[in-house]
């Protein structure tokens, strides 16, 4: 091959290449969900906790606008410490599956008093 010949490269593709890769970065970094976004597995397990518990009588209602639950108090008590956790979470998944936080307020229906909350990192 003479020297006339050669393939010269242009900058206009390196340009053009650089560019869609730029570009497919931005999409990706937008695409991403943020890190507070549970799993769709979890969203519907939750669910079905919070039917569990209208069903056995511990959870009277819950309002995920006001981030509150009612719970029947006596039935509340007869479970132990991580049982009521998991029901504060579970309630709290869902109210973040409806995009009103990831945080919840328990309240003793009778006594209209909070006996359990979690704001999305602890427990009170």
């Amino acid at each position: 091959m003479t020297e006339e010949k050669k393939r010269k490269g242009s900058p206009l593709g390196i340009i053009v290449g650089l560019g869609a890769m730029g570009l497919l970065l931005v999409l990706l970094f937008f695409r991403s969900s943020p890190s507070s976004d549970l799993p769709a597995e979890q969203g519907t397990m939750a669910v079905a906790l919070v039917q569990t518990m209208m069903t056995n009588g511990v959870l009277v209602n819950y309002d995920c606008a006001q981030n509150t639950a009612w719970v029947n108090r006596a039935v509340w008590d007869k479970y132990n410490v991580e049982q009521k956790r998991n029901m504060t979470l579970g309630l709290a998944t869902v109210c973040e599956t409806q995009h009103a936080g990831y945080h919840i307020s328990i309240v003793d229906f009778d006594a209209k008093r909070e006996i359990n909350a979690f704001d999305g990192h602890q427990f009170k």
